[in-house]
């Protein structure tokens, strides 16, 4: 089932990536919760620290690159 909702969550990143990144970004943070409490998966909690911070930021570029161009003066 998890595998599921993560090739959902890839199709929406393709297709909606200014939402999609912080639902990605929340979801990596969810597996670094359950990574914190399992112990001994430190390492592969800080990698997704830092891919949940890579999902943020691409969040971030598709909103700023998606506004509309300011209209052209005369």
């Amino acid at each position: 089932m998890v595998g599921v909702i993560e090739i959902v969550a890839g199709f929406l990143v393709l297709f909606v990536p200014r939402v999609a990144g912080y639902i990605v970004g929340l979801w990596l943070w969810g597996i670094i919760a359950n990574l914190l409490l399992a112990q001994n998966y430190y390492d592969i909690a800080l990698r997704d620290f830092g891919l949940s911070l890579g999902a943020f930021a691409l969040a971030r570029l598709a909103a700023y690159f998606h506004q509309k161009p300011a209209p052209a003066q005369t």
